[in-house]
């Protein structure tokens, strides 16, 4: 136990000074690049057993600052039960100009302490354009699957993340991994355990570049059974700044990822609770970038991703909880339609593809092409296009 409580105490002690820190450029810790790039953090506490919440934080200055990577660090950390907060998606928001993370109270026993859950973004200035590419696995409880996002074209990765996992006391999938595995493909690894699965996607961020973007440090640490464990990277050589991390945990499956945050020493550090052993470990790695940022080239971007109306958003999250219940496969259209309307109250329908969304406000359930893996959900809002998103990969598409 003697371990766990100074890992513990390592993080409360974090925790404390990003709490009483004022959102402001991190001078001190090597993150600014001559006043063009500045990290912002936001708190919120969580209460409630298996309760989830969507925290964002956001860079301020208009469309000319953008947001890079992010990250969360809590406060306590998790208890020697396991009892904690842990995230179900680490991923960048481009339209929004933040970072996301949507995190689980996890408590075993059903009585968590409350917990200061601070989200960080690391802003900078616009540059070239951002394509976020997506894959995405189903994990059954026992299993562990990997899912790879790569960069399409002349592209090359400045960072990445993760989405979709759902675990919580009863159960669920968890991520195990989430870093760089090229200079144009992000990795995610995940297992799952207790009464059902759940989907997993990786998601790689790309501009245009002809040499690779990033360089990474990294830092391992050994968790024992029951324990926590923090990892922490040293600063970026030279005059390169960080602007992203990741983190893997050795052998996959044994720990819960808690925390990965920019901590003050300018590095990135990454946190695991060894919730189903055997000796364990977690690396963090940390992605350090130059300081110049491209400005942004004005010719149009042929692997943009729109952003889909909230209901279509609905849909979606209504198409994964489906896919769970039917134990790791879409159903056939019309069933899925159903359970969409089910879930959502939304009007739904089937059509063969796009050109068949001929009703305002309906969810449409495309058969082309739908499979176990796969399925495409369509809308038309009033007066407007029509919106498509692709299950497998995360892509929104827009037709007349």
């Amino acid at each position: 136990m003697r371990s766990h409580r100074l890992h513990t105490a390592a993080l409360l002690a974090l925790a404390a000074c990003l709490l009483v820190t004022a959102p402001a450029a991190l001078g001190a810790a090597g993150h600014t690049a001559s006043g063009k790039v500045f990290m912002r953090q936001q708190t919120f506490k969580m209460t409630k057993a298996d309760g989830k919440s969507r925290g964002v934080v956001r860079c301020p200055g208009g469309k000319t600052v953008v947001p890079l990577g992010g990250g969360m660090v809590t406060s306590p950390g998790p208890s020697a039960s396991g009892e904690g907060v842990y995230p179900h998606s680490y991923e960048r928001l481009g339209a929004q100009r933040g970072w996301h993370v949507t995190p689980v109270l996890y408590a075993p026993d059903g009585k968590p302490t409350p917990r200061n859950v601070t989200l960080q973004v690391i802003c900078g200035p616009k540059s070239h354009y951002v394509v976020a590419t997506r894959r995405t696995v189903f994990v059954d409880p026992g299993q562990t699957k990997t899912a790879v996002a790569r960069c399409p074209g002349q592209r090359r990765l400045f960072g990445g993340g993760f989405q979709r996992t759902n675990f919580v006391s009863r159960g669920g999938n968890y991520v195990t991994a989430s870093h760089a595995v090229s200079s144009k493909a992000w990795s995610v690894q995940g297992s799952a355990f207790g009464r059902f699965g759940g989907e997993l996607t990786a998601i790689a961020y790309c501009r245009s570049s002809k040499k690779p973007l990033i360089q990474e440090v990294s830092a391992t640490a050994f968790v024992e059974p029951g324990e926590t464990a923090v990892a922490s990277t040293p600063s970026c050589p030279g005059r390169k700044i960080m602007i992203f991390g990741g983190f893997s945990t050795s052998p996959s499956g044994s720990s819960l990822f808690a925390d990965g945050y920019f901590d003050k020493n300018g590095g990135w550090s990454a946190s695991a609770y060894n919730a189903f052993g055997p000796y364990a470990q977690i690396t963090a790695y940390g992605y350090c970038h130059s300081r110049n940022f491209p400005a942004p080239r004005k010719h149009e971007n042929p692997y943009r991703s729109l952003v889909a109306p909230y209901k279509l958003q609905l849909a979606e999250k209504a198409t994964a909880s489906e896919r769970v219940l039917h134990k790791g496969c879409y159903p056939p259209p019309p069933k899925l339609a159903g359970g969409i309307r089910r879930r959502t109250h939304l009007r739904t329908d089937v059509a063969r593809g796009p050109g068949g969304v001929n009703r305002v406000n309906v969810v449409y359930v495309l058969s082309k092409g739908a499979s176990c893996d796969k399925v495409r959900i369509s809308l038309r809002p009033p007066h407007s296009k029509v919106f498509t998103i692709n299950t497998a990969t995360g892509r929104v598409s827009a037709r007349r």
